[in-house]
């Protein structure tokens, strides 16, 4: 039975819940669409995964399935919103992480772990390990459990990445945003795009 509902030009997966796009970019070949997927669950209340979506010419689309999926203690309760970045002949996937601890938790100022973790594809489908490049205790002391959303971007040969930023301070509902060199923030990461 033919379903006159379904979207005619907007991405739409055949099944569950579709949410924040995410990895956005061109990748040999390809437009790719990374995005925020619960396949069994239209409302989104199941697993949060990754789907994805590949074009050549951004009207007839592929949907690949699922991608990324929280398969690790490191991202049990969620893969959450992140980017892509292209170098050479690699992308490179950022998301967070999501964690939630069992108990009485608000999941803001306590019992959430927000890991900003790093995949690598040379299909743009297949990925490789997962690799955790921050945890709670790398963010400075005024953040919340609520630190999220990666962007990385190479800018006068120095690869940066900005995350969304939840504050224990007690103004509100500010939302703290900066960008500063990855080797700052991790270490030995720049070595992600060698």
């Amino acid at each position: 039975m033919k379903n006159d509902f379904r979207q005619a030009f907007h991405l739409e997966p055949q099944s569950g819940w579709l949410n924040d796009p995410n990895g956005l970019c061109w990748f040999k070949g390809y437009y790719h669409v990374y995005f925020q997927y619960a396949p069994d669950n239209a409302e989104g209340a199941a697993n949060k995964c990754w789907g994805h979506f590949q074009s050549k010419d951004l009207t007839s689309w592929e949907f690949t399935g699922t991608v990324l999926f929280p398969d690790t203690p490191d991202d049990r309760n969620g893969v959450y919103s992140g980017c892509g970045f292209v170098k050479g002949d690699t992308l490179y996937l950022f998301y967070t992480g999501n964690v939630k601890q069992d108990g009485d938790y608000d999941y803001i100022t306590a019992g959430r772990g927000a890991n900003t973790i790093l995949v690598t594809t040379k299909d743009g489908v297949t990925m490789s390990e997962k690799k955790v490049l921050l945890r709670n205790s790398d963010y400075p002391d005024y953040c919340s459990c609520h630190v999220r959303d990666p962007k990385v971007w190479e800018q006068d040969g120095e690869y940066k990445m900005v995350l969304t930023v939840h504050t224990t301070l007690k103004i509100g509902s500010l939302k703290s945003k900066c960008a500063q060199p990855i080797s700052d923030i991790c270490g030995s990461v720049p070595t992600f795009c060698a």
